[in-house]
């Protein structure tokens, strides 16, 4: 195993171990990275490390005792250790029942945290995201991110508190976090923030992994099978996502003969099981689901998808979900198509900057089938001012062309 794979796989556990260890995510994040060096140094040297994630959790451990007893406050520290249990080494005994990438998650999930603070701890802890990818995913300074975080662990690390691992009735409190959060991983594996790639498939997977693991805990939740829903939905779809050189592909432009039909059919069940619920996740599953089920673009449910979207407003009136109604009733005639450029102007600034390119990019959609090429050419400019991700603005180059040639025919 590579340590960019041994680190996706065991990041979690090391953070995990060691915070049910000392109590605190400060240090037993700071602890987990500095035995993930220590390891990276060893194998430039040319040592073999057989089990990478036993001998990072136990150097992450011995970092920790080393780190208190140089800063001179074992002493104080020592109420709040929780005690580990059996073997003195946890490397070498499987101590915690839980899964700690999903035990993680809800601690992160906080009540005391805001909904920022949350999943931007759980890109940290859970998956090791660097702060300035994270930053990058909500549109803000690096510092100002930073100091979130230094935030969101000391509340967590509540001083005279002894740490306590998540119990059931605390997980079943943060249930709705939980799926919150883990939707925001997926959001970012979706799409990555940064890079080459459309899509971070590490986060990707992350995500779908967490989904199951609280479908397993909580099987018959209809928002849980409506999360799980959608992420095996959009996983089943991301094969045909692009082309073989990465150039991403919209809905209308994929392949759906490249999509997994068995997961489909899963996913499917998964959303139908979810949608009486009436959630947020149960009803993006039903769209998510209207998308899948259709066997061509032309063939698009556009009124059941707008339906849909209409009671999603109604339980979740977030701007992404009117981003989604408005693009969803463009389709349903030249009057609607009309009001959707309207109405997309008036959506832009009522969110972050990611979302306002997000905005820029449907608008400029909608005047390119409205035919007002100038107006599409200016929304596609919109959309990539700040855009870190090269595979989107390879997308945007092509349509930018696109209507260019378009502009000339047109003369």
């Amino acid at each position: 195993m590579s340590l960019e794979a041994a680190f996706a796989e065991e990041w979690p556990r090391v953070v995990g171990a060691t915070l049910r260890a000392y109590g605190s995510v400060d240090l037993a994040e700071e602890s987990a990275q500095e035995a993930f060096a220590r390891v990276a140094e060893r194998l430039a040297a040319g040592e073999r490390i057989d089990n990478i994630g036993a001998w990072a959790t136990t150097a992450a451990r011995r970092i920790a005792v080393d780190t208190l007893r140089r800063d001179q406050v074992l002493r104080s520290k020592l109420p709040l250790l929780v005690e580990p249990q059996g073997s003195d080494d946890p490397a070498l005994t499987d101590a915690a029942p839980v899964d700690d990438r999903l035990g993680l998650i809800f601690v992160a999930c906080d009540p005391l945290l805001s909904p920022e603070q949350q999943i931007a701890l759980a890109l940290r802890i859970v998956c090791g995201v660097p702060t300035a990818d994270i930053a990058a995913f909500f549109g803000s300074q690096e510092a100002t991110v930073a100091a979130r975080l230094t935030r969101a662990k000391h509340a967590i690390t509540r001083s005279g508190e002894r740490f306590a691992w998540p119990d059931a009735h605390d997980r079943a409190a943060r249930l709705d976090r939980a799926l919150t959060t883990t939707y925001g991983v997926y959001t970012l594996g979706h799409t990555a923030a940064a890079g080459d790639a459309l899509m971070d498939e590490r986060l990707a997977h992350l995500a779908l992994a967490l989904a199951r693991s609280i479908a397993a805990e909580y099987p018959d939740d209809t928002e849980v099978l409506g999360l799980l829903a959608l992420i095996e939905l959009g996983e089943a779809r991301g094969v045909a996502r692009t082309t073989a050189d990465g150039m991403p592909l919209t809905l209308a432009e994929m392949d759906r003969s490249a999509w997994g039909r068995r997961r489909i059919r899963h996913g499917l069940d998964l959303a139908a099981r979810a949608l009486p619920g009436g959630g947020r996740f149960a009803l993006q599953a039903g769209i998510a689901g209207l998308h899948s089920a259709a066997p061509s673009w032309e063939e698009t449910d556009w009124g059941a998808i707008a339906t849909l979207y209409h009671g999603l407003n109604r339980v979740w009136p977030a701007p992404i979900a009117r981003l989604g109604g408005i693009i969803a009733r463009s389709h349903l005639g030249e009057r609607e198509l009309d009001h959707a450029a309207d109405e997309l102007r008036a959506l832009r600034g009522t969110g972050s900057s990611d979302f306002d390119r997000r905005v820029s990019a449907a608008l400029a959609e909608v005047e390119e089938r409205r035919g007002a090429v100038p107006e599409a050419l200016e929304a596609l400019a919109d959309a990539s001012a700040g855009e870190r991700n090269l595979a989107v603005l390879r997308y945007y180059e092509r349509a930018g062309e696109r209507l260019r040639r378009r502009a000339v025919s047109d003369r």
